[in-house]
């Protein structure tokens, strides 16, 4: 679920495609809904405020709210491999080699701070 899959038609709101919902790790939704923005360094903000959200629901371990950074990395991986495979879609080409160098540049980061 991420922004681009909530329609808004004056005061009604849609909710399409739920593909990626369920298929993995119950904190692997935060890093499908933050699909293409995962670079933005408004995204910690965001993380906080979904794990507060959470929190309103269902507890969440530390070890489960550590694994977050882990799950963005790998969906970022996975869309780069999406966009690599279906290099004929608008997306696609829209995100050029500059998504994958922003892959590389995150993955950096990541391995830097957890290694």
């Amino acid at each position: 679920m991420r922004a681009a899959n909530l329609l808004v038609e004056g005061d009604r709101l849609g909710v399409i495609d739920f593909d990626d919902c369920g298929l993995s790790w119950f904190a692997y939704d935060f890093a499908a809904a933050i699909s293409f923005m995962e670079h933005e360094p408004f995204i910690p903000d965001l993380m906080a405020a979904w794990l507060e959200g959470y929190r309103r629901v269902a507890p969440l371990d530390a070890e489960h709210e550590a694994a977050l950074p882990m799950f963005i990395m790998l969906r970022r991986m996975q869309l780069t491999a999406w966009i690599a495979s279906h290099a004929e879609t608008p997306t696609a080409q829209s995100m050029g080699t500059a998504y994958t160098d922003g892959t590389v540049a995150l993955a950096e980061r990541y391995l830097a701070e957890h290694s």
